[in-house]
This record gives structure tokens, C-alpha cells and sequence, in this order.
């Protein structure tokens, strides 16, 4: 009897003092992030720059192009590994995103900051879909024409807080 009076009061002390409801112990952190595509002086494009706010933690370069309302194409053979098209350029004329570009035919290239690293530009040693901007940094893409050496986006980067 006596354990049966102890387990009720127990029960009874539970359901006052936990949560009705579920609470987040950590609730999602999210960071700003600077998109930039620099369609190349060939395209006679203006260079798009999308300020990202509210990026999630975990999101990726690959990511960013979605956030910002770009469509982005990747290849047949590396349909999120390889980018081949960013809002319509190149034009399917030129590139049909069957198989990785030649060298021939251009590409994107793609550059990232790390303010740790260098005041600018550095060109990504890994591919958009598993690299994970930095608070406060930028994510650039440059289109390289055919036979010409990767150059990073014609955007000068600022060193700036996380926000």
C-alpha cells in the first residue's frame, strides 16, 4: 500500500512540473551568407548578388542556390556534384549538360571565402553540394569560358561580423 501512495504522488509531481508541451533545447541557428554569380564579360550578364539571411546551420553552397531563387542545373552524370547551368547560362545551344564540360566548352568554377585563410577569393577544393559556408562569408561562382583560365567572381569580398 505504502508503494502504491508513493508511485501516485510521484506520478502526481511529474505531470505538474513537466513541460505540457515539447520545448527545443537548441533551437535551429541560422547565419547570413553572400551568393555571387559572375556570368563572365563574354555574357554581357550583370553579376547576381543575393544576400542570404536566416541560412540554415547546416546548409550547403548547393543549398544557397535555392534560397536565393536561382535554379541551378547540375549534369546528367553529377546531377548535384558538378554545376552546369545557373539560371539559364549558359544556354542549352552551348551546353547540354549530358557529361562534364570540356575544357573547350567552359564551366563554372567555384570560389568560397575563409577569412582565416586570405582576405579573398579562394577557389573551393570541394564541390557545392558538401561545403558548408561560413557565417558572414560569401559563395561565388564565376563562368569560365572555353580554354580560359578560372578566374574568381569580379566582386570584391569584406571581411564582416556573423550575423
Amino acid at each position: 500500500m505504502r508503494f502504491r501512495i508513493v508511485a501516485a504522488v510521484a506520478l502526481i509531481t511529474l505531470a505538474i512540473v513537466a513541460p505540457s508541451s515539447p520545448v527545443e533545447a537548441n533551437p535551429p541557428i541560422s547565419k547570413s551568407v553572400t551568393l555571387v554569380i559572375d556570368y563572365g564579360k563574354a555574357s554581357a550578364l550583370k553579376t547576381k548578388v543575393a544576400n542570404l539571411t536566416d541560412v540554415p546551420e547546416k546548409a550547403s553552397g548547393w543549398d544557397l542556390f535555392g534560397l536565393a531563387g536561382m535554379k541551378v542545373q547540375g549534369t546528367q552524370q553529377y546531377p548535384t556534384g558538378f554545376v552546369c547551368r545557373i539560371a539559364a547560362w549558359p544556354p542549352a545551344k552551348k551546353q547540354d549538360c549530358a557529361d562534364t564540360p570540356t575544357f573547350k566548352e567552359g564551366h563554372w568554377a567555384y570560389f568560397v571565402t575563409n577569412f582565416q585563410l586570405s582576405k579573398g577569393w579562394i577557389l573551393s577544393g570541394q564541390g557545392a553540394a558538401s561545403h558548408i559556408p561560413d557565417c558572414g562569408g560569401y559563395e561565388g561562382w564565376s563562368w569560365v569560358a572555353g580554354g580560359q583560365a578560372n578566374q574568381p567572381p569580379r566582386f570584391k569580398v569584406d571581411l564582416r561580423a556573423c550575423k
